[in-house]
């Protein structure tokens, strides 16, 4: 499956070939795409030791959405965020960097002491990681198909609808000319965008509510497009 399709609803983590670890890898993807509904903070960090130990964060297109969902779970929890740093400093070591970076990205007060010596990360990792810059996904237009993920990396945190209108927005946008700079890259976008919404109305109640009230304000191409997407849905 390419990475177009590895969206957060569709089993994030299936990055292993060894059945029972596969299964591992789903479950722990579940409970990650459905943390909005039922949030469990005090889960969080042996999930997260489990999702590292179960190789989640091997492959980019599931690595960066899992940053930034670890990234919005401590910001809803700052006040967790000293000891949780604590129960992550024996995280596998080639994952720490992820984590280090997840604690900056939230500026919770606990990240700087917490990416600096609590960790246990090397002088150049630290470097790395307090160098580097912030990444907020809402606070962004999307551009790649990278920052849907990351759209859908907060809902699943947070359910937070703005999220998912910033993905429906990206089918508003003009079909380019076929040729023209960036018409691959925004006809993937659209794709990616419209795909992910019919996979996720399936699975996610408040999406399919998301989309339903857009369709109610909306005309023309968009009004269109998440017509289909709601009836590929169905099917």
């Amino acid at each position: 499956m390419s990475r177009l399709f590895k969206f957060l609803s569709i089993s994030l983590f299936c990055l292993c070939s060894v059945a029972h670890a596969q299964e591992s890898l789903q479950q722990l993807g579940e409970w990650m795409s459905h943390y909005y509904e039922k949030p469990a903070p005090d889960q969080f960090t042996k999930w997260l030791n489990d999702a590292s130990a179960a190789g989640a964060f091997e492959k980019p297109s599931a690595r960066f959405p899992l940053m930034i969902f670890t990234t919005e779970i401590l910001k809803m929890n700052p006040d967790k965020g000293a000891q949780w740093c604590k129960d992550l400093a024996t995280i596998s070591s080639t994952n720490k960097a992820y984590v280090g970076w997840s604690f900056y990205n939230s500026n919770i007060p606990a990240a700087e002491q917490c990416v600096q010596t609590q960790l246990g990360l090397s002088d150049s990792d630290v470097k790395k990681i307090m160098s580097a810059t912030r990444y907020d996904a809402l606070a962004k237009e999307p551009s790649t198909l990278g920052d849907l993920d990351m759209l859908w990396a907060v809902f699943s945190a947070t359910g937070n609808e703005a999220a998912v209108n910033k993905i429906i927005d990206v089918l508003a946008r003009p079909s380019p000319e076929k040729g023209t700079e960036g018409s691959v890259n925004m006809l993937l976008m659209k794709g990616a965008a419209k795909w992910s919404l019919t996979s996720n109305i399936r699975q996610h109640t408040r999406v399919a509510g998301i989309v339903q009230k857009r369709r109610v304000t909306e005309s023309g191409v968009l009004k269109k497009e998440l017509d289909e997407a709601v009836s590929n849905a169905s099917k």
